[in-house]
C-alpha cells in the first residue's frame, strides 16, 4: 500500500529553465533515485555540484470534467504543460476511448484510457485557488456515488490505461475538489496492474492536496486499472467520489552511466570554433550541463557544446560536463582549452551566384565586417559588372554582393583590402571565379513536423542552410500545399508541395543528438500508422513535388527520428515519376541514419510522388511511419574516369560526371584548377620530364 501526504512539492505553474512536468510528492519520499547520494558525493570530489533534477522521463496529466477542458495555455489553462481531457460525454460511458495520450511535452504516446465502469455525472463546484493545477482542471470533476442520484445508484467509476511499457514503472497522482460542503466525502483510488497499490483523498473543501500510488507495473497485458469507490471514512449521504486530475509519471528503468567518451584538451587558432564532445553508456533520459571553469553554461545540455569563435581571454579555459539520468549521473574530467595567435591571411574558398542577380563569396575564416562590407573592394568581371553593396554574414564567413546586371554565365571575382577578424590582410588581388547555380542545381531541405519548424539561424537551428516547414496545418490535411519552395541558399523556386494522403499527427520525441540535420529539425516527426490510434486507422501518407523540371533527374534523402522505443519501426519510401524507386528506414532509436533514393525523373509535367507505408520488417503493434526530414538534390552521376590516351605529344582526359578538373606536380598537391573550366573530353600537351597529375572535384 503507497499512501501520500497532502502536501504537494510544486506549485503552479512551473518555471525551469526547460518544459519539466509538474509532479506532486509523497511524504517521506525522494524526488531522487536511489543512486543519487553516491554520484553527488562523486560529484563533489570532482569539484563540480550538480543537483539530480526531480523529473520523470514521461509526464501525462489528465483532466476529468465537464465543459473547463484544460489545454496549454495562458490562466486559467497551464503555460507550460500539454494536457488530455476526459469530458462527461466519454466519462458517463462504460466503453469510452481517449486514445494516443499526449505527454506534458506533447509528445504522442501508444497509451489508451479505456472506461470500463462510467461516472455518474460532472460537478463543477471545485476550487479555483490551487497551486498544484491550474484552474480549468481544479474547477470541476466527474463523480460516482452509491445511493440513488440522477436516478442510478451504485456508479463505482473504473477504467484502464492500456499500451503500457511492461519494463516501465508507473505512478498514479490524484487530486479532486469539492468546495462549500461540510462533511467527509474521502475517496479511495485502487490501481491494479501486475502488482497493485491504494490511496485516499478526501475532495472536501480541499485546495492543493493530493495522493500518489506509486510504483505500480502493468500486467502482462501491459494494462493498469483503476477504481474508485468511498471509503469508510466517507459520510456523505450520497457517499459521492470524485475524480478531477489523473497524472500518470511514468519512469522507465534506470542502469548506472559511465563515460565511453570524455571531452579532450584541444588547441585552437583564436576567433576559430571549438567543439567538445561527450558520450555516454547507460538508460536514457540524459539531462547533460557543461561547465566552463565550473560554473553552468545557459542552455548547454547536449553531448556537444561548441563555441562559436574563440578569443585569446580564453587560453587555459577548462570544459567539463554532467550527464545524469534519473537515478545516477556522472562527472567528466576537464578539458583545457590552449587559444593560438592567428597569423594567417584569409583565403576565398567559393564565389557562386544562386540566383544571377548576387555573388555569394565564401572565406575560409570569420572576416572583418568593416573591410568585407565595402563594395570597392571587389572587382566584378573586370568591372565591366558593378558592385553596388556588400553584404557580410552575421558569421563573418561569406559576403553577398549586389550587382548592377543579372549574370548567365561564369565570371570573375578580385579582391583587395578585406581582412580577418583577426586584423590579417588577404594577399593583394586575390581573383576567384564562380559560376551561376541554376535552381535546379540547388538542395531544397523540408522540415515535416509540429511546432520545432526548422529556420536558418544558430543551433538549434541550421546556421547553414535556408529550410522549409512542412507543419500540421499542411501535413495533417489531405489537401494542404506549400507553394515556391526556397533553397538552401534561400532563392525561391517553381517547386511546389501538394499533400495527398495526410500524415496522423506529430511525434516530438525525436533524437536531439543527430549531426546529419539540426535538432529542431530531428526532434519531431509527422507519422502514419496502420491500426487504430490518435484520428483513426489506415494512415499511408503521400504527397507529391510539383514544378520540377522534367528534363532533369534527382535525388531524395529520408530522415527520421523516434527515441526509446524497444521494436522496429522500418519505413518505407516509394518515390514515382517518370521512372520509380524505393528506400526504407527504421526511424526506430535512429540518430543519423539515412534512406536515399537517386536519379528519379519527373513526369512530363514535372512531378514526383512520395508515398510511405511500414515495410515488412516494421514488428510495432501500430504499425507507425515517420519522415522528418527530406533532402531534395539534383542527380549528379557519379565522378569516373576513364582510361586515359596519350598520343601525338597530347594527353586526353574524359570522365563521367560534373566536376572541376584540377592538376598539380605531385599526388599532395597544391591542386589548382584547370582553367577555363574544361568540358570531357580534355586535352593539353606533354611537357618532357614533368610530372603531372590529376583529379575531378565537385
Amino acid at each position: 500500500m503507497n499512501n501520500a501526504n497532502q502536501n504537494p512539492s510544486r506549485t503552479f505553474p512551473l518555471h525551469t529553465t526547460e518544459p519539466r512536468p509538474l509532479r506532486p510528492k509523497r511524504q517521506g519520499a525522494s524526488d531522487r533515485g536511489p543512486g543519487w547520494k553516491s554520484w553527488l558525493a562523486g560529484l563533489t570530489t570532482a569539484g563540480l555540484l550538480l543537483a539530480v533534477a526531480p523529473v520523470h522521463a514521461q509526464t501525462y496529466l489528465i483532466d476529468f470534467g465537464g465543459p473547463n477542458a484544460t489545454t496549454r495555455g495562458p490562466a486559467p489553462d497551464d503555460p507550460v504543460n500539454y494536457w488530455n481531457n476526459v469530458d462527461q460525454n466519454l466519462g458517463g460511458t462504460s466503453n469510452g476511448v481517449l486514445a494516443g495520450l499526449v505527454s506534458s511535452l506533447n509528445v504522442t504516446s501508444s497509451i489508451n484510457l479505456v472506461m470500463i465502469s462510467r461516472f455518474n455525472g460532472n460537478n463543477e463546484n471545485g476550487t479555483q485557488s490551487a497551486t498544484v493545477y491550474p484552474v480549468d482542471a481544479t474547477r470541476d470533476s466527474l463523480y460516482g456515488n452509491t445511493e440513488s442520484f440522477n436516478n442510478l445508484t451504485n456508479i463505482f467509476p473504473s477504467f484502464k490505461l492500456t499500451g503500457l511499457d511492461a519494463a516501465t514503472t508507473y505512478s498514479f497522482t490524484f487530486y479532486a475538489s469539492r468546495t462549500g460542503v461540510g462533511d467527509n466525502r474521502e475517496t479511495g483510488y485502487t490501481v491494479t496492474g501486475g502488482n497493485s497499490g491504494f490511496g485516499a483523498l478526501d475532495p472536501a473543501n480541499n485546495i492543493d492536496a493530493t495522493v500518489t500510488v506509486a510504483d505500480i507495473t502493468p500486467d502482462g497485458a501491459g494494462e493498469i486499472r483503476i477504481d474508485l469507490a468511498p471509503t469508510a471514512n466517507n459520510n456523505n449521504a450520497n457517499h459521492f467520489t470524485y475524480l478531477g486530475v489523473l497524472q500518470v509519471d511514468a519512469v522507465p528503468p534506470q542502469t548506472p552511466l559511465v563515460f565511453t567518451k570524455q571531452p579532450v584538451s584541444q588547441k585552437v587558432v583564436q576567433l576559430k570554433p571549438v567543439t567538445f564532445t561527450c558520450e555516454v553508456s547507460g538508460s536514457p533520459p540524459y539531462f547533460v550541463q557543461w561547465y566552463e571553469n565550473g560554473s553552468a553554461l545557459p542552455n548547454a545540455n547536449t553531448f556537444s557544446y561548441t563555441i562559436p569563435s574563440v578569443e585569446l581571454f580564453m587560453d587555459g579555459f577548462q570544459y567539463s560536463v554532467t550527464v545524469s539520468n534519473l537515478a545516477f549521473g556522472v562527472a567528466s574530467t576537464n578539458a583545457v582549452l590552449t587559444v593560438l595567435n592567428d597569423t594567417n591571411p584569409p583565403t576565398v574558398l567559393r564565389a557562386a551566384s544562386y540566383d544571377g542577380s548576387t555573388i555569394q563569396i565564401t572565406f575560409d575564416e570569420a572576416m572583418d565586417p568593416a573591410s568585407a562590407g565595402q563594395s570597392l573592394n571587389y572587382v566584378v568581371n573586370s568591372g565591366a559588372v558593378d558592385t553596388w553593396a556588400a553584404l557580410p554574414s552575421a558569421d563573418g564567413l561569406s559576403v553577398l554582393l549586389y550587382i548592377s546586371v543579372t549574370l548567365t554565365e561564369r565570371f570573375t571575382v578580385v579582391i583587395n583590402n578585406v581582412q580577418d577578424a583577426a586584423g590579417n590582410p588577404i594577399a593583394a588581388n586575390t581573383t576567384i571565379s564562380g559560376d551561376v547555380i541554376g535552381i535546379e542545381d540547388q538542395d531544397v531541405l523540408i522540415d515535416f513536423g509540429g511546432n520545432n519548424q526548422t529556420q536558418f539561424g544558430p543551433a538549434p537551428d541550421d546556421p547553414l542552410n535556408h529550410w522549409n516547414n512542412v507543419t500540421g496545418a499542411t501535413g495533417l490535411s489531405d489537401t494542404g500545399e506549400l507553394f515556391n519552395l526556397v533553397s538552401v541558399y534561400n532563392t525561391a523556386s517553381p517547386i511546389g508541395l501538394a499533400m495527398i494522403r495526410r500524415f496522423n499527427g506529430v511525434n516530438e520525441n525525436g533524437t536531439l543528438i543527430s549531426t546529419v540535420f539540426p535538432s529542431q529539425a530531428t526532434r519531431d516527426s509527422m507519422f502514419g500508422n496502420t491500426e487504430f490510434f490518435g484520428a483513426g486507422s489506415n494512415f499511408f501518407p503521400s504527397f507529391k513535388l510539383t514544378g520540377l523540371n522534367h528534363l532533369r533527374r534527382y535525388n531524395l534523402m529520408f530522415y527520421a527520428s523516434r527515441t526509446s522505443v524497444g521494436d522496429n519501426r522500418e519505413t518505407g519510401y516509394t518515390v514515382e515519376g517518370a521512372n520509380t524507386g524505393f528506400t526504407a528506414l527504421n526511424a526506430a532509436n535512429n540518430i543519423n541514419n539515412t534512406a536515399t533514393v537517386e536519379g528519379i525523373s519527373p513526369t512530363a509535367s514535372g512531378e514526383i510522388t512520395v508515398s510511405i507505408a511500414p515495410t515488412a520488417n516494421n514488428n510495432n503493434a501500430n504499425h507507425f511511419t515517420y519522415l522528418g526530414a527530406m533532402k531534395l538534390s539534383p542527380y549528379a552521376p557519379p565522378l569516373q574516369f576513364q582510361p586515359p590516351v596519350i598520343a601525338n605529344g597530347k594527353i586526353r582526359l574524359e570522365w563521367t560526371g560534373a566536376g572541376i578538373l584540377q592538376r598539380a606536380t605531385s599526388a599532395t598537391g597544391p591542386w589548382s584548377a584547370v582553367e577555363p573550366l574544361p568540358t570531357s573530353p580534355y586535352e593539353e600537351d606533354l611537357v618532357p620530364g614533368e610530372s603531372r597529375f590529376y583529379r575531378l572535384q565537385r
